[in-house]
């Protein structure tokens, strides 16, 4: 598969998929393609795959906006129901990620809690699987998205090993 045959197909693509977005990259074969989420590009890439093309995927960036001279990045609300004795490594977790808490509160006879967090959406990629481990598998993490904020800083990708 050339890198023609990978262009006509993101560009037919967009003829059907009217929230996804395609830029030429920066070499004549890599290519910028935007969409609503890792779910939506992923769909994409299987259904791509199964044609037969063969391409790599680079990891997923966050869209930022500039208004007015000032960086802007998406805010989502993250709501984890944890269990109380793995909160203290989950609110870590989450404040390593510039997360900012809205509300805690018990919320089962079962000795869970709710945390509300105000997280940028770069905080959140990876976030998944590292509250899981941290809880043993036992959280729950439900996301959406809340509005545009001012940059949050700089958020480490990985804490050790490597990747």
């Amino acid at each position: 598969v050339t890198s023609r045959n990978l262009r006509d197909r993101l560009y037919r693509e967009l003829e059907r998929n009217l929230a996804m977005k395609v830029e030429d990259g920066e070499t004549a074969d890599t290519f910028l393609v935007s969409g609503r989420g890792t779910l939506h590009l992923t769909i994409l890439i299987e259904n791509m795959r199964r044609e037969g093309y063969e391409f790599m995927i680079g990891p997923p960036k966050v869209i930022n906006k500039t208004v007015n001279g000032k960086l802007l990045e998406p805010y989502e609300i993250a709501a984890i129901e944890v269990p109380e004795e793995y909160m203290g490594s989950v609110v870590e977790l989450l404040g390593k990620r510039r997360g900012q808490m809205l509300d805690m509160e018990a919320s089962g006879p079962e000795g869970t809690s709710l945390l509300k967090y105000k997280v940028p959406t770069r905080g959140l990629i990876g976030l998944r699987n590292a509250i899981l481990t941290a809880s043993r598998g036992r959280a729950i993490l439900n996301t959406i998205f809340d509005s545009y904020g001012p940059w949050a800083g700089d958020i480490s990708s990985r804490d050790q090993g490597s990747l």
